[in-house]
């Protein structure tokens, strides 16, 4: 049985950049947010062009862990993996339910995001399957509602309904996964096992049964380089770690020990089924761990990711024979040629540092390690995709560790699975039903007077030269919207799913997504399929620096993010700063200031400007590291920066636009701005969150923007030695 092909997720998704938190929608898997995160890394609908979502919610920094068992330490079991912390400075975690009570007084001058959302809070509970819920979840729901009773409408015709109700079909039919168990996967795994050489694990990357379908040490994709967006490339990469943050291997912190449990239990429970012994699979999958840690270090850690210079580092241009003589280990340039990938034409490396290590590691002496890893990665790969019996281990054991409970129901589950793998079908009838080009048309004009007013905050700017304010506006007005959906999407006519099991129909997309991606090496970008590669019925929204793009796309336009009865208030707060405003500000942060307005990796920065615009980001990531977020967790400034600066900017822009209505209700428009971030979670998704995330947790996107303009002060008398004061020469405005 061939392997199902899993989609490259490449770490140039960085150039896509969204407002959400990572947490908020569900999975099959129990608290998606954390599991997809997990497995790709999406963020709240960062969606990236090979993808996601997402996000990558890799396990935790080691930044100020208490505690934390060294690598290999076993766990007590999986109910002692998560824990309830409470505190923090200079307000409470408010996310974690258990640091609430009815009679915790609320104060605007001490907590403003608490004294907005106690009720929400407090009036709201985690449901099954989730690891956050927040407005986000919500509106979620609305359209996860509206796809189901779509998946069950036999009366809808045409190829894309046919594809989507059939893969549905397939995932709901208990009765054949039950039967097929693990038997469809079983002769694969047995020849992975049976390796006995590199030379025959060489040979099975480059076998037509596999190529592409097993873990071999590298990541490949059609993507845009960072100097030319205009045309696709070839993207080359290190792999994913199991652990997901490469800082993990030295020594594990908390959010990494859950991911370890988790992975090695699931892994282990599979494996048996296939016939290994419990004492194999628990040594199998930590010679695996072992040997991932002989080359993590040469493989960027979260923080790197986040790092000023992470652009420059990645941005490294080689031609074809050069990228084939990366290492002379895994026969790279054999398998890009067999699949497809070979062009006259450049190629992008990001981490060329990684082969190096490879080639020293991927020895005969190693072998078994390897041929573990490669073993790991083939069980995991079908975990969400076997019979009942596995599918209800894995949410409970995800559930142990992660500290979440239940699971989504199966439509639910099924649904999520559909839109993951086949996004472009189920979007088109989606649309087919819910389109609006009125809604369309109203969030466009929405964008454009935000824009406006984004301009006018962009001319008047009194830190900058003119010369960079002048190309800031040049940006800005070069800025295209894409709002709710593109008129054009894939053809998907030559997908056939008729007539074969749920792992064959993951095998023949996973085929097909193959071959579309290497038919696109070399061509111009199509910048009308601009939501080629993620998801526009979630709730999200994101600014593409490679496009020098907005993106308002359907899934948020509904409540309480968007409706026709908001009054201006809420609407500014909202789509205004929250949303739109948002968006736009990625254009200007510190990532979005290194892409010109063609969306090219170039700069156009005087020198003293870009260092005034550097001092400004320092003086923020000064502040957020003295916020201790909960128990002994410092907020990591560097690391959520673009998102903290995008959500001060947006708010500062909204408050421009509030500045020229007469009579203008501040009071309602800043708890309206707070209530778009209320939102609860579980401990682990907090701890993800903040320690791999480049979002803010949510009750700190509340409290620190606000608390930088005077209209708060004035609209709820706050002043010196209260909580949300902070003095005027400490407040924090970047442009």
């Amino acid at each position: 049985m061939k392997k199902k092909i899993i989609a490259i997720i490449l770490t140039a998704a960085l150039l896509v950049t969204g407002c959400g938190a990572s947490s908020g929608t569900a999975s099959s898997e129990n608290a998606s947010a954390q599991e997809t995160a997990a497995e790709s890394g999406e963020e709240n609908a960062d969606a990236a062009e090979e993808e996601e979502t997402e996000e990558d919610p890799d396990a935790a920094a080691d930044q100020n862990e208490e505690g934390t068992p060294e690598t290999g330490e076993e766990e007590e079991g999986a109910e002692d993996s998560y824990g309830v912390t409470t505190g923090g400075s200079p307000w409470i975690d408010s996310e974690i339910r258990e640091n609430l009570s009815e009679d915790m007084p609320t104060d605007p001058k001490d907590d403003f995001h608490l004294y907005a959302n106690k009720e929400w809070l407090l009036g709201n509970t985690i449901p099954d399957g989730y690891s956050s819920w927040n407005h986000y979840s919500e509106r979620g729901i609305e359209v996860t509602k509206q796809c189901i009773e779509l998946l069950k409408d036999e009366s809808i015709e045409g190829h894309d309904a046919d594809l989507i109700r059939t893969y549905n079909g397939l995932l709901l039919d208990w009765d054949a996964r039950n039967e097929s168990g693990v038997s469809e996967i079983q002769e694969a795994f047995d020849e992975i096992r049976g390796l006995k050489n590199l030379e025959e694990l060489n040979a099975l990357f480059l076998d037509d049964e596999y190529i592409s379908g097993i873990f071999d040490f590298f990541a490949r994709g059609a993507g845009l380089g960072l100097e030319n967006t205009g045309r696709y490339i070839v993207l080359v990469d290190a792999p994913e770690t199991l652990l997901r943050d490469s800082a993990e291997y030295p020594e594990r912190s908390e959010y990494g020990d859950m991911i370890y449990g988790y992975y090695k239990d699931l892994f282990c429970y599979i494996a048996q089924k296939l016939g290994m012994t419990e004492e194999e699979a628990e040594a199998c999958f930590d010679s695996a761990i072992d040997f991932e840690a002989q080359y993590a270090d040469a493989i960027m850690t979260t923080d790197d990711m986040y790092s000023e210079d992470y652009y420059d580092r990645i941005n490294n241009i080689m031609t074809w024979e050069e990228v084939a003589a990366l290492t002379d280990a895994v026969p790279v340039g054999k398998i890009m040629e067999k699949e497809g990938y070979k062009y006259d034409g450049e190629y992008l490396v990001m981490q060329p540092d990684f082969f190096k290590k490879l080639s020293e590691v991927y020895t005969e002496e190693n072998f078994e390690g390897i041929r573990d890893r490669v073993l790991v990665d083939y069980v995991m790969g079908f975990r969400k995709s076997l019979d009942r019996e596995t599918y209800e281990y894995m949410n409970d054991t995800y559930n142990g560790y992660f500290g979440t409970e239940g699971m989504v129901d199966d439509d639910q589950m099924a649904y999520e699975t559909v839109v993951e793998a086949l996004p472009s079908a189920m979007q088109k009838v989606y649309l087919a039903k819910y389109g609006s080009e009125e809604d369309k048309k109203k969030v466009e004009d929405l964008c454009k007077m935000v824009m406006e007013t984004y301009r006018e905050m962009l001319s008047e700017n009194d830190w900058a030269s003119e010369e960079t304010v002048q190309y800031a506006i040049e940006k800005l007005d070069k800025m295209k919207i894409h709002a709710a959906y593109p008129d054009k999407f894939r053809d998907l006519t030559e997908l056939d799913l008729k007539d074969c099991s749920l792992l064959e129909a993951e095998d023949r997309i996973g085929r097909y997504e193959m071959a579309y991606d290497v038919s696109l090496v070399g061509k111009e970008v199509d910048r009308e399929m601009w939501a080629e590669g993620f998801n526009i019925l979630e709730c999200n929204a994101f600014y593409d620096s490679g496009e020098n793009t907005i993106n308002m796309i359907i899934g948020m336009m509904g409540e309480p993010f968007f409706s026709d009865d908001m009054s201006t208030e809420e609407l500014y707060a909202s789509m205004g700063a929250f949303w739109i405003g948002h968006e736009i500000s990625h254009a200007f942060d510190s990532n979005g200031a290194q892409f010109d307005a063609d969306g090219n990796y170039a700069d156009w920065w005087t020198e003293e400007d870009y260092e005034q615009f550097s001092e400004r980001i320092s003086k923020m990531d000064d502040y957020l590291d003295t916020i201790v977020a909960f128990g002994d967790y410092n907020v990591i400034g560097s690391n959520v920066d673009t998102e903290m600066a995008a959500d001060m900017t947006g708010l500062q822009c909204a408050l421009r636009m509030a500045s020229k209505v007469e009579n203008f209700d501040y009071d309602v428009f800043f708890t309206k701005y707070a209530q778009m971030n209320a939102n609860i979670a579980v401990y682990s998704t907090e701890l993800s969150q903040l320690t791999q995330d480049e979002h803010p947790l949510d009750y700190l996107r509340t409290n620190v923007p606000v608390q930088q303009f005077e209209e708060f002060y004035t609209t709820y008398g706050v002043t010196e030695g209260d909580n949300m004061y902070l003095a005027p020469e400490d407040r924090l405005i970047i442009w």
